[in-house]
């Protein structure tokens, strides 16, 4: 097994030099992420839905299922509105700043 010898500081392996020049990858934005999280307050709640619908039909989910299903649901639609209020009073805080 042979060992490399370890290269003078300030210099960078093919490796390292190829992930230096590289491109970062952006983060989502503030939209997207917001738009993400509607997503999933909407697929929350119909998923509650079709749990309700099963068990009201006779089918093999049980009230516990639907009671998890529920409060996912109440718990994504309330972070929505929190977002939302917490979006308003930003705005509205914008527009009370002096011109």
């Amino acid at each position: 097994m042979s060992i490399p010898p370890i290269p003078p500081i300030g210099t960078m392996t093919q490796a390292q030099a190829a992930t230096a020049t590289r491109a970062p990858e952006a983060a989502p934005g503030f939209a997207e992420t917001l738009a993400d999280g509607l997503a999933e307050a909407s697929r929350a709640e119909q998923r509650a839905d079709a749990v309700a619908t099963d068990v009201a039909t006779g089918g093999p989910s049980q009230v516990h299922d639907l009671m998890v299903a529920t409060s996912q649901s109440q718990v994504a639609t309330d972070l929505v509105l929190a977002v939302r209020n917490r979006a308003v009073e930003a705005y509205q805080e914008i527009m009370r700043l002096p011109v």
